[in-house]
């Protein structure tokens, strides 16, 4: 739109007013040595310079422009014949005859003193007959220099617009980088942020587990405790019992039901059975083979000081520990319980709360206190 309302008009606009500008300029010398009139008045001698230059037939000769020259020449030869009264004497018929056509002559070149594309244009005339135009034009386009002219505009508006194509061309590829440069960054940022958030969450999720498994160990810890406590809580009725000499054998199930045998010989003796089902022997030999797979057996047989454990049918364990009882006697003490009891794992398998080793430190002292109890003697109560 720009270039078809302002670009492509200048042109045409150069095109049209341009030669009018050259003309106007080229003029000014017609201006300073001679007045219009004169100008004028000599129109015919330019114009038959012209015509002795033609190397043209008749034809052209009367059928062209320059036929206007020679009519005061044909009018004072011609003239006398056709117009002038043959009364008059013969030198003042041809002079009338020829002043008549050179008065003709003149009105035909007077209108082309102000016509642009005449040879006969001149500055004065246009100034004197064509004065608002000629001033407007002096105003506008015939500055000191003599240098204006609507193609320099178009030129330089040309050259302007290439200029601010190249500026423009310059500024996009600018901003592109720019851009390119920005998306970058914000590419990268967000990856870096990505990554941040990827970590967040991986920080979250480790610290949730991380809480998780400490909620997890504390609520087993507090668990724990309450096995610690029960088994307080047992030993000192134990050591109430104790001090009333109300002790037995018997009271030894400090942790499960349990089965308490004493070697005499090449048997097993059972001493008390407490909290069980009832189902185990009371003498077990020792060549017997069908209690060869038993701990209580393993223990003695193979003298191990460390807890043997067996497993005599599925959910069930039994855990052997052989003991001496003052260098005199030998006991084998059997814990028995389910796997799901907890506590008795946990004290007596895993060695997470106390060391397992004290458990059994603890039985064999308990073991070795009871010898000191009569069961057939009375015994008072305690204030507790």
């Amino acid at each position: 739109m720009d270039q078809k309302n302002y670009h492509s008009r200048l042109l045409n606009i150069s095109n049209q007013f341009d030669p009018v500008i050259e003309k106007l300029k080229s003029s000014y010398i017609d201006e300073k040595y001679s007045s219009w009139y004169v100008w004028l008045a000599t129109a015919p001698l330019r114009d038959i310079e012209k015509v002795l230059q033609l190397q043209q037939g008749i034809i052209s000769f009367f059928t062209g422009k320059f036929f206007v020259a020679f009519l005061p020449l044909l009018s004072a030869i011609f003239g006398p014949l056709l117009f002038i009264p043959t009364d008059l004497s013969a030198w003042v018929t041809p002079f009338a005859s020829g002043f008549i056509g050179y008065l003709i002559t003149m009105a035909i070149y007077f209108p082309q003193l102000t016509r642009f594309d005449s040879d006969h244009f001149h500055t004065g005339a246009y100034q004197v007959f064509r004065r608002q135009e000629y001033d407007l034009f002096k105003a506008a386009f015939l500055d000191p220099q003599g240098e204006f002219y609507f193609k320099g505009i178009y030129d330089y508006v040309t050259n302007s617009k290439e200029g601010y194509r190249l500026v423009e061309r310059l500024i996009h590829d600018f901003l592109q980088n720019e851009r390119t440069n920005y998306e970058s960054k914000i590419h990268y940022f967000e990856e870096k942020i990505k990554d941040i958030n990827k970590n967040a969450e991986e920080i979250t999720s480790e610290y949730n587990a991380f809480t998780e498994e400490l909620i997890s160990e504390r609520d087993e810890l507090l668990t724990e405790f309450e096995y610690v406590i029960q088994l307080l809580k047992d030993l000192n009725t134990l050591l109430f019992r104790m001090h009333n000499k109300g002790l037995t054998k018997k009271d030894l199930n400090v942790l499960t039901g349990f089965t308490l045998y004493e070697l005499r010989g090449d048997k097993l003796v059972q001493i008390e059975d407490v909290g069980t089902s009832g189902i185990t022997a009371e003498e077990i030999s020792l060549s017997d083979p069908r209690y060869s797979h038993y701990g209580v057996v393993k223990v003695i047989k193979e003298n191990l000081d460390q807890p043997y454990f067996n497993h005599p049918y599925p959910g069930h364990v039994v855990v052997s520990y052989r003991m001496r009882i003052d260098q005199k006697a030998i006991w084998v003490y059997n814990f028995h319980f389910d796997d799901s009891n907890t506590r008795a794992w946990k004290l007596l398998v895993e060695n997470d709360i106390i060391e397992s080793k004290e458990i059994y430190r603890l039985v064999h002292a308990l073991c070795l206190l009871s010898q000191d109890f009569d069961p057939k003697e009375e015994k008072g109560a305690v204030n507790q």
